[in-house]
């Protein structure tokens, strides 16, 4: 349930954002917006985005949305739903830059960009908050995810994720007002929301690397068996990386303010935000968790003849320490395509 409200939560804080942006009407703006867009009070980007730039990231972003419907359709894994709509949701995003390139001084057109452009990257981390649980899960690993469970790996993170963007949505309202005490204030609330997300994400990003330390050190025979569950927890590392990145560009770009020199120039936005989302995502084009996390275990997909004898130096059987559910029964997080 949480996961379904979960955008209605960020769409919520965006909202009060807009309406912020809205209720600013003071601003008298210039009389050619392309002359010197760097101080048209009007124009809150204060650059005019790059048409081809922008054109080619768009198509690129619809080309992925595309092939990971197909992959959704053709291998399930509903759960990673999450994940096809944030791709669809930011080639739209950038769409609509172009869109803002045509009216720079009409803050609808900023909103109606702005608002997707933020969220996508939230669904994005939270299908890696989703994946991580299913993939614990599927590898019956529970005891490697230690002291969460593999159901609560989503929830905590995802929380967390919805809480510092209220935050963000907060400051930036704040932000657009016309007092500047206002627009300071809400500057360094936004900032506060970006460096908790941060955070957030690094520790998520510390828990998928503790999950592989524990597994190769107390379960050889599982890091060493050739199911497929490793592709689908090294891309979800990569992925992990270039988030990270984005994150602290974004952390680091509004340390300077909304009217800062790498938020005013769209180089760094479309190198160290848009490009690192799109690789992320894109690592799952060829990577499709549902082709490797399917119905049952991973115990249930290797040949019965591979999963005996043990382990004569740890004294535990060879397919992991401390049980699990290793009885090939079905685990509590089984796919349901």
């Amino acid at each position: 349930m949480f996961r379904s409200n979960a955008p209605l939560l960020l769409l919520a804080a965006l909202a009060a954002f807009n309406v912020a942006l809205a209720a600013d009407s003071a601003r008298v703006c210039a009389a050619d917006p392309y002359a010197d867009p760097a101080n048209d009070p009007c124009n809150i980007l204060k650059y005019i985005p790059n048409l081809g730039a922008n054109a080619v990231a768009s198509v690129l972003y619809f080309l992925t949305a595309i092939a990971l419907t197909y992959q959704q359709f053709r291998h399930r894994a509903r759960w990673m739903l999450v994940l096809t709509i944030g791709a669809w949701a930011e080639g739209v995003g950038i769409a609509l830059r172009l869109y803002y390139r045509q009216k720079p001084q009409v803050t609808s057109s900023y909103i109606a960009m702005n608002t997707v452009v933020v969220l996508s990257p939230c669904l994005f981390l939270a299908a890696d908050y989703i994946l991580l649980g299913r993939l614990v899960a599927y590898i019956e690993g529970s005891e490697y995810i230690r002291p969460l469970k593999p159901r609560l790996v989503s929830t905590v993170f995802v929380c967390s994720d919805v809480l510092t963007f209220l935050i963000q949505g907060s400051g930036g309202g704040l932000a657009a007002s016309g007092s500047q005490s206002s627009a300071d204030l809400g500057s360094k609330l936004f900032l506060i929301g970006l460096a908790l997300q941060l955070v957030s994400f690094a520790l998520f990003t510390c828990l998928w690397a503790v999950v592989g330390w524990r597994i190769k050190r107390n379960d050889p025979y599982l890091w060493r068996n050739t199911s497929g569950w490793k592709k689908v927890y090294w891309s979800l590392g990569f992925t992990c990386i270039f988030y990270l990145i984005r994150s602290f560009f974004r952390t680091i770009e509004l340390a300077d303010g909304f009217t800062g020199y790498l938020t005013t120039h769209e180089i760094y936005y479309l190198l160290l935000d848009a490009l690192p989302l799109f690789i992320g995502i894109t690592t799952f084009v060829p990577f499709w968790p549902g082709k490797y996390i399917v119905h049952g275990t991973v115990f249930q997909s290797i040949p019965l003849q591979e999963r005996g004898g043990s382990n004569t130096n740890t004294g535990v059987n060879a397919v992991g320490y401390g049980g699990g559910n290793r009885s090939g029964e079905l685990s509590p997080l089984d796919n349901k395509q």
